[in-house]
């Protein structure tokens, strides 16, 4: 059973993305009628060198036409199978020699049979074939060539095996080309696809990014804010019977720290619009047209300046923090401040509903390292109180050790030995010449994102 065999170099080729794509002779003549066109032309042809030979009163039996019109017609089905087409070709090769007729006409089906043998068939075909050829040159066309095997001549038709020979081995040299051409164009659709899934990954991975980053910032706005109004409430309550002063007073602070969370919310809203918003989005007449509620949702986030304001604040709701700044302060990025502002103000709002009766101290240091410290004399995480865990083991911590991470510096945070918790983070190389101001620096981390890659 003769095994079907799909030529090479078969696979359409897609058309690149926004060009038109010229027809190829397969899109304008299907193959089976272009098959069908060279079978009936050889045919033809091997009839017409068959009558030559016949007016050229050469040995030509009036049998062997028929057989040069079969050899002809038998290659239609050459692609699909290519052994059973040679075998077929041989064999009618064969009966004209039996019949002692000229081989003039066979030469052009031999050619054709032992090309697409080798540029359609199977490996062992084409191994056949070229062991065949090299044989037929060894054992026949050499000795010929010098004077000997003058019987061998007379009855094997050497020079149509030697001419098959050729024939298949330009059709193996075809074959090795279109296999090249097949692996170089297989090559670089993968790595298209690869290119391709690399990009999907790369916008994956931005997505998530982007989600942390807001969600981070999310969790230490509303979890600050809204300690402090649980704190200062449940203070409120406990007053409002003995002292109504002092209860009216914790409520104003309650409104002001819910006034001051709705203001940094509105206020991350407009930096997350002007990040999505496109490069140039500014109209002719300067004015932006991604603002959003307003000039106020474009203000810069809190910074190392407003560590001392978050302090008193804290100190306002019943949680006395001492400041403590070392070596000489120098402008730092906008994201370095605002994640050492995040640490000290989420480390600050641990204390406030963790650590009891307490004191906190906040410590800066300017040095190779930005570091920054924030400890407290409370219970903290020895306290070991039933139903709860120990204070950084929510999101809260994991939200400064990610900030920290991305900056490339080292975050620790756990109970001291001698009671209390100590939160501590140390940045890497972050600051800005001593010309340059915390709000030229922001400029610049915007620029480069908007540059392309």
């Amino acid at each position: 059973m003769w095994r079907r065999i799909r030529p090479a170099g078969a696979a359409a080729e897609p058309a690149a993305a926004g060009k038109p794509s010229r027809p190829s002779l397969r899109q304008l003549i299907p193959p089976h009628v272009l098959d069908a066109v060279i079978a009936v032309a050889i045919a033809a042809l091997g009839l017409a060198s068959g009558f030559g030979a016949r007016a050229q009163h050469e040995h030509m039996p009036l049998a062997a036409l028929p057989v040069l019109a079969a050899m002809g017609l038998v290659l239609y089905p050459r692609r699909r199978y290519p052994a059973a087409v040679v075998a077929a070709v041989a064999a009618l090769v064969v009966v004209l020699v039996v019949m002692g007729a000229t081989l003039g006409g066979s030469f052009l089906a031999v050619l054709c049979a032992c090309y697409s043998a080798a540029v359609y068939g199977s490996r062992r075909l084409v191994i056949v074939l070229v062991t065949g050829a090299v044989a037929a040159f060894l054992f026949i066309g050499i000795p010929q060539t010098l004077g000997h095997g003058s019987a061998v001549a007379r009855t094997v038709p050497v020079p149509t095996i030697l001419a098959a020979a050729g024939a298949a081995l330009f059709g193996l040299l075809i074959k090795s080309q279109f296999s090249a051409r097949n692996s170089q164009l297989s090559v670089m659709a993968e790595r298209a696809e690869w290119a391709t899934e690399q990009r999907a990954q790369e916008a994956r991975r931005a997505t998530l990014a982007e989600r942390l980053r807001i969600a981070r910032e999310l969790h230490d706005i509303v979890a600050h804010h809204v300690s402090v109004i649980v704190i200062q409430a449940q203070g409120a309550q406990r007053m409002v019977d003995l002292d109504p002063g002092r209860s009216r007073q914790a409520m104003a602070d309650v409104e002001r720290t819910a006034r001051t969370a709705l203001e940094e919310m509105r206020r991350l809203l407009g930096l997350l619009r002007a990040s999505d918003a496109p490069s140039g989005s500014d109209g002719a007449d300067g004015t932006e047209s991604a603002a959003g509620d307003g000039g106020d949702d474009r203000q810069p986030m809190e910074g190392l300046a407003d560590i001392e304001v978050l302090a008193s604040r804290m100190a306002a709701t019943g949680l006395p923090v001492t400041m403590q700044t070392t070596g000489e302060p120098r402008p730092v990025p906008e994201d370095v401040g605002l994640t050492v502002y995040r640490i000290a103000q989420e480390a600050l709002t641990n204390v406030l509903k963790h650590a009891g009766p307490a004191q906190a101290q906040v410590s800066l240091h300017y040095g190779e390292q930005l570091e920054i410290t924030v400890i407290d004399d409370g219970r903290g995480a020895s306290a070991g109180l039933p139903g709860t865990g120990p204070p950084g083991a929510g999101r809260g911590t994991t939200g400064m050790r990610e900030r920290v991470a991305m900056l490339g510096g080292q975050f620790t945070v756990g109970p001291q030995p001698g009671g209390g918790f100590r939160v501590h983070a140390a940045i890497p190389g972050p600051y800005l010449p001593s010309d340059q101001t915390a709000p030229a620096a922001e400029a610049a981390p915007t620029t480069k994102k908007d540059e392309p890659a």
